[in-house]
């Protein structure tokens, strides 16, 4: 696999994780909780582009659910990232010596001024991560999250479902 090569710290989330997401404001208090699972798909194309597609199933204790979905192609020395929501990227921090560091940044398509910024760095064993994001508006952050996973699988095609691949909004399930 292309990125295997190339990324293998990227390549390395390719699976199914289970976690909890905590957003913070810019003052550190609690604003949202809630537990997440994440489908990493990672293929090659029959035309040789690598790709990688993520969907996140985030779930509430009032039973709520909202299932996001992007993807992305490797070219260079990363792989990009452009739907109607984001324009962005996701690659190996190449100066981190521990090869464990993974980079994501991004904006919103349709907020000019709104940037994001994730560090996740995976455990020597690949079965745990840690994510921190930080979000900025005009140039100001205005909060943060915290995430703590743990890989539940490395075969992604056993929790796969076709109801994974768009976009919906919170809401009972």
């Amino acid at each position: 696999m292309i990125i295997t090569e190339k990324q293998p710290i990227v390549a390395s989330q390719a699976g199914v994780w289970e976690g909890e997401y905590v957003h913070l404001d810019a003052d550190h208090n609690i604003i949202d909780r809630h537990k997440s699972r994440l489908v990493c798909r990672l293929t090659d194309g029959p035309d040789g582009e690598a790709k990688l597609a993520q969907t996140n199933i985030y779930t509430w204790d009032d039973g709520t659910q909202e299932i996001r979905y992007f993807d992305g192609t490797f070219k260079g020395d990363r792989v990009w990232i452009k739907n109607d929501l984001i324009d962005g990227f996701v690659g190996a921090l190449n100066y981190d010596e521990t090869n464990r560091t993974i980079m994501v940044g991004w904006t919103r398509t349709h907020e000019p001024d709104f940037r994001y910024y994730e560090m996740i760095t995976v455990a020597e064993d690949n079965q745990a991560k840690n994510r921190t994001w930080h979000w900025y508006r005009k140039g100001r952050l205005f909060q943060r999250t915290v995430i703590n996973e743990n890989r539940i699988s490395d075969d992604w095609q056993a929790y796969d479902d076709p109801s994974y691949y768009s976009f919906r909004p919170r809401s009972a399930v």
